[in-house]
C-alpha cells in the first residue's frame, strides 16, 4: 500500500483497538490489518473504499465487544461500563473491610445476625448510591454531547454528513498525548476509597488492653457538617475530571479544561479547611498520647506541633504543589502534543 493508505488504514486500525479490551489489541491489529489488505487485492479497491465497506470503527469494535448498549449511548457505553466495574468494586471492598475491622475491633458482633445484615445493607446502599453517581456523570456527558475531538474539523457537504466515510478517521495520537488507563484507575479508586473512608470513619479507634475501644477524632466535629459537604463536592469533582481522561483517552483542550477546574476547587477547598476552618480537633495530640499512651516530644514529629498551624501549612503546601503539577502536566502536553 501506498503511503497515504497506510495511514488511513492506521487511522481505522486505531480507532477500532482502542475501544477493545487491552488484551485482544494485538490480535484484532494483525486480523484487520490482513482483512484490509485480502478485501484491497480480492476486489481491487482503493483504501476509502474498503475502509467505507469495514463501516465506522466504533460500530466495528462492537462486534469484538459483544456487548449491547441500553443505559448510556454509543459513544460512552464502553467507557461507562468500564468505570462502573472499578467503582462499584472499589465499594464493596471498602464495605467488607470496614466489617472485618468492625468484627475484629468487637468480637461479639460477630454472634449477631444484625452484624450481618447491616453489612449487606450498607453494601447495597453503596452499590446503589455508585451506581447512581457514576450514571449520573456519563449522563451529563451524554446529554452535553461532549466529545474530545482534538483534530481539525473539516467542511463538509450535507452529503458527506450523512454517513461515515473514513476521511474523517482522526490522526492516531502522539504517544506522549496518551493518558494510560491505570493511572485514571488509580485515580478513581483513591478518590472512591478516600471518600468513602472519610463519610464512614472519620476516627481513629484504639483498642485498649482491658478490651475497652477509645474513639478518637483528628477532625473537629463541631463544623463537620460543614467540612464533609465541601470535601464530597471536591471529591466529585476530581471523580468527573479522571472519568473524563479516562474517556479521552489523550490530553486535549476539553482534558485541560477539566484538569484546570478539578485543581482549582482542589486548591479552593484546602485553603478553606486548613486554613479558613478550623478544621482540626485541638486536642486531638492530648486524647491519643491519653488513649496510646505515649508522649509526643519529637521536634521531628509534626504532631508535636498541632495547634500551631504548622500540619495544616504542610498539608496546604503538598496539595498545592501536587496540583499544580498535576495540572502543568496538563496543559503542557495538550498545547505541545495534543493538537495536530
Amino acid at each position: 500500500m501506498a503511503k497515504h493508505e497506510n495511514d488511513m488504514a492506521e487511522r481505522y486500525i486505531y480507532e477500532v483497538t482502542r475501544r477493545v479490551p487491552k488484551g485482544q489489541r494485538e490480535e484484532i491489529q494483525l486480523e484487520l490489518q490482513e482483512l484490509i489488505s485480502d478485501m484491497m487485492e480480492r476486489d481491487g479497491a482503493k483504501i476509502e473504499e474498503v475502509l467505507t465497506e469495514l463501516g465506522n470503527p466504533k460500530d466495528f469494535a462492537q462486534k469484538y465487544a459483544g456487548e449491547r448498549q441500553y443505559l448510556v449511548g454509543p459513544e460512552y457505553y464502553g467507557d461507562y461500563c468500564w468505570v462502573m466495574k472499578i467503582f462499584l468494586a472499589s465499594t464493596v471492598g471498602l464495605n467488607l473491610a470496614a466489617a472485618v475491622f468492625q468484627g475484629a475491633i468487637f468480637p461479639g458482633h460477630l454472634l449477631r445476625v444484625s452484624f450481618y445484615s447491616d453489612t449487606i445493607i450498607n453494601i447495597l446502599i453503596s452499590l446503589m448510591g455508585g451506581f447512581g453517581l457514576v450514571t449520573f456523570i456519563f449522563a451529563i456527558l451524554e446529554r452535553q454531547d461532549v466529545k474530545f475531538q482534538i483534530w481539525k474539523e473539516k467542511e463538509w457537504s450535507v452529503e458527506q454528513l450523512k454517513s461515515w466515510t473514513p476521511a474523517i478517521l482522526p490522526p492516531v495520537p502522539d504517544k506522549r498525548a496518551r493518558i494510560s488507563r491505570g493511572d485514571c484507575v488509580v485515580g478513581i479508586c483513591c478518590t472512591v476509597l478516600f471518600g468513602s473512608a472519610l463519610v464512614f470513619a472519620p476516627e481513629w479507634a484504639q483498642r485498649l488492653g482491658n478490651g475497652e475501644v477509645k474513639v478518637i477524632f483528628p477532625f473537629n466535629l463541631e463544623i463537620w457538617h460543614i467540612i464533609l459537604p465541601l470535601l464530597l463536592a471536591d471529591l466529585c469533582i476530581v471523580l468527573i475530571n479522571e472519568i473524563i481522561k479516562l474517556i479521552a483517552g489523550r490530553y486535549c483542550t476539553v482534558v485541560m479544561a477539566s484538569q484546570l477546574v478539578s485543581g482549582a476547587c482542589d486548591i479552593l477547598f484546602a485553603v478553606v479547611v486548613l486554613e479558613v476552618l478550623p478544621c482540626w480537633n485541638t486536642n486531638f495530640v492530648e486524647e491519643l498520647e491519653k488513649v496510646c499512651k505515649i508522649e509526643i516530644v519529637s521536634k521531628g514529629d509534626l504532631l508535636l506541633y498541632w495547634d500551631s498551624g504548622i500540619v495544616s501549612g504542610v498539608l496546604l503546601a503538598i496539595i498545592i504543589l501536587v496540583t499544580l503539577a498535576e495540572t502543568g502536566v496538563a496543559v503542557y502536553k495538550t498545547l505541545r502534543y495534543g493538537k495536530v
